[in-house]
C-alpha cells in the first residue's frame, strides 16, 4: 500500500524514485499524512467509532486481533519468518526488541534504513527509508496511540502459526476475550493477508456470538441457497450473512445439497463423520458451522480448501514435491476444520455454561479435549497419516453404479437423521462370510474362542446372545439350583465400535459407501462408546416407531458365482424389548444368575498401547474368579495383547508358576532373521538392559505370547511388517505410513508386556500402578516414544 501511495504522489509531483527525495519531503508538499494510520483511523470510524463523541458517549468498543508485522529472509523475501508456538508476550517483546534494532540502524546510517518492496508484477528491490523513532511503532503502541486518540478499541495479540490450526489454548483465549466483551462490541481480526486465520477466527467468533446470545443447543436458521460440498468446486466468494446478529435459534431441518455420486465430497472423508457422531449434539453443532463457514467465506472456504488440496494431492501429473505440499496443506485444514467441529461440540455442551452466565460448569476447551483421548488419537491419525483422508476410494474411481440393490432402501439410508444412526449409516450384521472359525472349542453362536493353555484365560469373538450364554455355561458360571457353587467370569469387551443386539443377533454400525471398513473410535473410553451405543439405540427405536416396526438392516453374503461377498439390505420386524446394547446384555445375564462381571475398556491394534490400559487390563484380576473371558470383533487380533497382560499377572502371583516353563536358551548364533523372529529387535535389546530382570522378564513374556498365538502372535505381527517395510519399493507413501505405524504400535505392546513384568519383578500390584511407575522411570518413556522397528 506504501509503494503505491508514493507513486501517486511522486507522479502528482513530477517526480520519480531517481530524483532521491525523500517520501517525507513529498508528503510535506503534498500535504498527507501516511496512508496506512488514515485507513486504519477510517476502518475504526466505520465500525461506528467517531472520534468527536464525548468520552462519556455510548460507543461500541472494537477488540482487535491481530498478527501482523514480520521480518524476511534476505535469499527467500516471500517467506514469512514465523515462529511456531510463540507465545503473545514473546512475540511482543521481540517486536519491541525490533524496533530498537531498527532505531540503531538508522542512527548509523543517517537516518535512513533498508527495506525491502514488491512491486504489482511481484519484482523485488531495495530502498532507502528516512525514518524516526516517533514513525516506528510495534502493532500494540499502534493501537495504544488509537487508545490515547479516544477511540474506544481493545487491543488482543494471540499468535497463530500460518498454515497450522489454531492451537485449543488458542481457541480458550479467543472464547474469554469475547464472553467477556459487552454485547455490542465489534470484533475485527487481522492477520498477514486477512485470508486463513482470519477466516479461522472469525468463523470461531460468530460461533461464541452464537452461542453466547442464544444459549444451547447450538442452532442457526440455514440460507435457501445450497453449497454444493464435492470436489472440484472452488472457494465461494459469496457472503452471505454479515453480523451475528443475523443468527436465530430456529431449529435446523439439515441441508439438501445435490451431490453427484461419483464425486469425492467433504463427507467422504471417514474422520469427520466418525467425529460427528461422537458428540451428543455433533451433527446439529456441525450443521451450524457448516453455515458459519459459507458466511465467512469472502476470502476463503474452509472445507472448500480441504477438498482443492485433495484434488491436488491426487493430480497424477504433478510433481511428487507439490504432492507432497498439498497432502501437507490439506492435513492442515483438515484439522483447522476438526478442531472446529470440536469445538463447536464443545460450546454447544454445558462446559460452556459458566463463562456466558448461564450455569455453574466451567470448563475451558484445553481441558475438555483433555478428558477425550478418542479425539486427541483423530486428531494424530491426521498428522502421522494425512495421506488414508485424501487418496480417492477404489469406488469412486469407476464410474458409479449401485452396489445395494433397492434403490428404496438406498434412500432410507440417505435420509436418515439421528446422532449415531446418521445419514449414510447402516447396521450390518458382524458375522461375514470367512469369518475364523475355532479349531477346538466349538460355540454355537460365538465364530471363535481360544483359550490359553495353562491360564484360565480365553478369548471370544462377538456372539449372540445364545452363543453368550452358552460360552458362561461351558465356563461354569450358568445358574443352577440353589446351594450349587458357579464359577466367577470375569468378561471384557474389547471393542472399540459401536454395537447393538437385534433379536439377540449383534450389528455394528457402518457406511453405507463402505460397509466392510471398521468404524473404531480409536483411543475412545468405555463409557463414552457405552454411551454411544445408548444413543445408537434411541436412533433405532425412533426410527422402528416411525416405519411401523420394521427396521432396514444390512448382511454381508458370499456368492459362488461371483465368487464375491456383497452386501445386502433387508427388512427386519422389531420389537423395542428385542433391542440391547452389550451392556444391557450381560447385565441382563447377570439377573438371570449368570456368575460374571463385565467390563468395556477398548484396547485394538490400532491403539497406541498406554500404561493406563496395562493397568485397566490387570486390575481385572480377581482371587475369585474362575476365568477370564475377552471379547472382541473377530477373537483374533488385539485379543491377544490384553490375554498376554492379564496372564503376566496371573504368573507373577505365582499361582500357575509351576505350570509354566523356562524358556530355552539359545546356545548358537542367531540369523539375523532368527533374531527378528524371537523378538530381539535394537530397542527392545536396549530395554532389557535397562530393565531389572529384563532378559528374564523378556524370555517370561516370550513363553507367554507363544501361549496366546491362538488369538494372534505378537511378536509374528512385528517381524511381518519389519519385513514388508525391508522389501517395500517407493511408491504407495500412504501404505508405507500405514507398515510404519502399525509395526511400530505392536513393537510398543511388546515393550509394554516385558516393562510389565519387570514392574511386576520389582513391585506388587497392590502397592504401585503400573503407569505410575512409568512414570518413576523417565528412561523408559524415553525409549517407548522413540521405538524403531530396526533389526
Amino acid at each position: 500500500m506504501s509503494v503505491a501511495e508514493m507513486r501517486m504522489l511522486r507522479w502528482m509531483c513530477g517526480k520519480t524514485r531517481q530524483d532521491r527525495i525523500r517520501n517525507e519531503c513529498i508528503r510535506e508538499w503534498v500535504g498527507v499524512a501516511l496512508i496506512e494510520d488514515k485507513l486504519r483511523e477510517n476502518r475504526l470510524r466505520w465500525f461506528g467509532h467517531i472520534q468527536r463523541r464525548p468520552t462519556e458517549a455510548v460507543v461500541k468498543r472494537c477488540d482487535a486481533v491481530t498478527v501482523e508485522g514480520s521480518v524476511r529472509g534476505r535469499d527467500r523475501p516471500r517467506l514469512t519468518l514465523g515462529n511456531v508456538g510463540i507465545d503473545r508476550d514473546r512475540v511482543q517483546r521481540m517486536e519491541a526488541r525490533l524496533k530498537e534494532d531498527i532505531l540503531r540502524e538508522a542512527e548509523r546510517y543517517g537516518g535512513a534504513i533498508m527495506v525491502i518492496h514488491e512491486t504489482d508484477d511481484r519484482q523485488i528491490f531495495d530502498a532507502w527509508e528516512h525514518v524516526s523513532s516517533d514513525v516506528i511503532q510495534t502493532p500494540l503502541e499502534v493501537f495504544r496511540c488509537l487508545e490515547s486518540k479516544g477511540f474506544p478499541v481493545k487491543y488482543a495479540r494471540v499468535p497463530i502459526t500460518d498454515g497450522k490450526a489454531p492451537k485449543s489454548s488458542d481457541f480458550d483465549t479467543l472464547a474469554m476475550n469475547i464472553a467477556s466483551a459487552p454485547k455490542d462490541t465489534a470484533f475485527v481480526f487481522n492477520c498477514q493477508m486477512g485470508r486463513g486465520r482470519t477466516t479461522t477466527g472469525t468463523v470461531i467468533a460468530c460461533l461464541l456470538k452464537l452461542r453466547i446470545d442464544y444459549g444451547r443447543p447450538i442452532r442457526i436458521l440455514l440460507d435457501d441457497t445450497a453449497h454444493e460440498e464435492v470436489d472440484g468446486g472452488t472457494s465461494s466468494g459469496e457472503e452471505t450473512g454479515g453480523h451475528s446478529a443475523s443468527f436465530t435459534s430456529v431449529s435446523t431441518k439439515g441441508r439438501h445439497r445435490k451431490e453427484p455420486s461419483h464425486a469425492f465430497g467433504i463427507n467422504d472423508i471417514l474422520l469427520l463423520w466418525k467425529i460427528t457422531r461422537l458428540f451428543d449434539n455433533g451433527v446439529e453443532c456441525r450443521e451450524a458451522l457448516d453455515v458459519i463457514i459459507d458466511r465467512c467465506s469472502a476470502l476463503q472456504n474452509i472445507r472448500q480448501a480441504v477438498l482443492q488440496y485433495r484434488k491436488r494431492f491426487n493430480q497424477q501429473h504433478v510433481e511428487p514435491r507439490e504432492r507432497r505440499l498439498a497432502l501437507n496443506r490439506g492435513a492442515e485444514y483438515l484439522e483447522r476444520y476438526f478442531r472446529l467441529i470440536a469445538f463447536a461440540a464443545y460450546l454447544g455442551s454445558e462446559a460452556f455454561d459458566g463463562f456466558c452466565g448461564q450455569g455453574e460448569s466451567r470448563m475451558t476447551f484445553k481441558n475438555w479435549l483433555y478428558q477425550r483421548p478418542e479425539v486427541q488419537a483423530m486428531k494424530w491419525s491426521i498428522r502421522l497419516r494425512p495421506g488414508r483422508f485424501f487418496t480417492v476410494p477404489e469406488e469412486l474411481r469407476a464410474p458409479h453404479e449401485s452396489q445395494h440393490g433397492d434403490a428404496v432402501m438406498e434412500a432410507i439410508v440417505k435420509t436418515r437423521n439421528g446422532s449415531v444412526l446418521g445419514k449414510g449409516s447402516i447396521l450390518k450384521m458382524y458375522f461375514f462370510p470367512g469369518q475364523r472359525t475355532s479349531s477346538n472349542i466349538q460355540i454355537h453362536g460365538a465364530p471363535h474362542v481360544y483359550k490359553v493353555d495353562g491360564y484360565p484365560v480365553y478369548s471370544m469373538a462377538t456372539p449372540t446372545i445364545s452363543g453368550a450364554k452358552e460360552m458362561l455355561a461351558y465356563l461354569g458360571a450358568q445358574p443352577t439350583a440353589e446351594g450349587s457353587v458357579t464359577k466367577k467370569v470375569i468378561l471384557t469387551d474389547l471393542r472399540e465400535e459401536a454395537v447393538v443386539y437385534i433379536n439377540g443377533i449383534p450389528f455394528v454400525l457402518r457406511e453405507l459407501n463402505k460397509p466392510v471398513d471398521t468404524l473404531k473410535h480409536v483411543g475412545i473410553t468405555g463409557p463414552v462408546v457405552e454411551h454411544m451405543e445408548a444413543r445408537l439405540k434411541e436412533d433405532i427405536i425412533s426410527e422402528v416407531k416411525q416405519s411401523g416396526g420394521r427396521m432396514l438392516l444390512h448382511r454381508e453374503e458370499f456368492s459362488p458365482a461371483s465368487n464375491q461377498a456383497s452386501v445386502i439390505g433387508y427388512w427386519e420386524n422389531i420389537f423395542v424389548d428385542d433391542l440391547k446394547t452389550p451392556a444391557e446384555v450381560y447385565a441382563a445375564l447377570k439377573d438371570e444368575g449368570y456368575n460374571i462381571e463385565y467390563r468395556r475398556i477398548p484396547l485394538t491394534r490400532e491403539r497406541d498401547a498406554l500404561a493406563s490400559d496395562v493397568d485397566a487390563i490387570q486390575y481385572c484380576r480377581d482371587d475369585s474368579a474362575g476365568s477370564y473371558l475377552f471379547v472382541s470383533h473377530t477373537g483374533f487380533g488385539g485379543v491377544a495383547y490384553a490375554m498376554a497382560i492379564i496372564c503376566v499377572r496371573l504368573d507373577a502371583d505365582a499361582k500357575l508358576a509351576s505350570q509354566t516353563p523356562h524358556s530355552p536358551v539359545l546356545l548358537h548364533q542367531a540369523s539375523d532373521i532368527e533374531a527378528q523372529e524371537m523378538g530381539d529387535y535394537r530397542d527392545i535389546l536396549s530395554l532389557t538392559r535397562v530393565l531389572v530382570c529384563g532378559p528374564k522378564s523378556k524370555a517370561d513374556v516370550d513363553v507367554i505370547i507363544e501361549r496366546c498365538a491362538g488369538a494372534g502372535h505378537l511378536r509374528d505381527d512385528i517381524f511381518c511388517y519389519s519385513k514388508e517395510l525391508e522389501n517395500f519399493v517407493d511408491g504407495d507413501d500412504e501404505y508405507q505410513a500405514y507398515l510404519m505405524d502399525m509395526g511400530t504400535k505392536a513393537l510398543r505392546r511388546y515393550f509394554f508386556l516385558i516393562t510389565f513384568r519387570s514392574y511386576l519383578y520389582c513391585t506388587s500390584a497392590t502397592e504401585m500402578q503400573f503407569s505410575s511407575w512409568m512414570d518413576a522411570r523417565p528412561e523408559l518413556g524415553h525409549l517407548c516414544n522413540n521405538l524403531r522397528i530396526v533389526k
